[in-house]
């Protein structure tokens, strides 16, 4: 009888000291706007929704097999979806300051070569509250760059494991292996539509060690595209 057992490891992180870090410099990047644009106040609500191309990078966990630890031998790309309300404060012609509150389901493929013609594919499903505070940058006419902090909470994670697409484990909890909070910098290019649409293409770029038993470095990667509505 086989058993299978998925063991997340990450390394200590100082939590605070990143988040206060990426703040103070967002901080005084804000105030420095404010003060070129106290007659440009204009706020708005809007809505976005998208697809989330997900995976983690460096450090692989490991599978324990028959008492043997084995390693992936590559990180493979799942899907998710993101959605939520964002507030878009323009504090001049050039700037606008925008938070936001999202879910977004993030996670990670592994695939390993178990020898001979057998192999076994890994998937993590990690559910999130993104909590992200862009500034962005209108470059040209619609065009726009933004750039800022996000902070993360996961809501729950499950782990399936199949060996020769047979599956073996099926939507495990794991959300005890994976780090409760995480902090990151999500970067892109948007577009806004007269109408008030707009698209946005984006990185995001997790800073703190997906896993909660701090031996590892493995960190959340997301290519996100969305579809949003600003309401006039």
């Amino acid at each position: 009888m086989k058993t299978i057992h998925l063991i997340l490891i990450s390394s200590s992180e100082n939590l605070w000291k990143t988040v206060t870090a990426i703040f103070c410099a967002f901080l005084l990047l804000t105030l420095a706007t404010k003060v070129q644009a106290q007659n440009f106040p204009d706020s708005r609500v809007g809505l976005r929704a998208g697809a989330n191309l997900n995976s983690w990078t460096n450090d692989f966990p490991y599978v324990e097999l028959n008492r043997q630890r084995i390693y992936p031998d590559a990180w493979e790309a799942t899907t998710g979806f993101h959605l939520g309300i964002y507030f878009n404060v323009r504090l001049a012609e050039l700037f606008a300051l925008e938070p936001a509150i999202m879910f977004s389901q993030k996670g990670t493929g592994t695939s390993l070569d178990l020898g001979g013609s057998s192999f076994a594919k890994g998937t993590i499903v990690s559910n999130y509250i993104d909590i992200p505070i862009l500034m962005r940058l209108y470059v040209a006419e619609g065009f726009n760059l933004f750039l800022g902090p996000q902070l993360s909470y996961q809501l729950g994670s499950t782990y399936s494991l199949s060996i020769d697409n047979e599956l073996l484990i099926d939507d495990e909890d794991t959300s005890n292996d994976i780090s409760e909070l995480d902090a990151g910098l999500v970067l892109g290019l948007g577009y806004e539509f007269e109408e008030g649409f707009n698209i946005n293409l984006s990185g995001e770029f997790g800073l703190l060690s997906v896993d909660s038993y701090k031996e590892l470095d493995t960190y959340v990667r997301t290519i996100r595209l969305s579809a949003g509505y600003t309401f006039k």
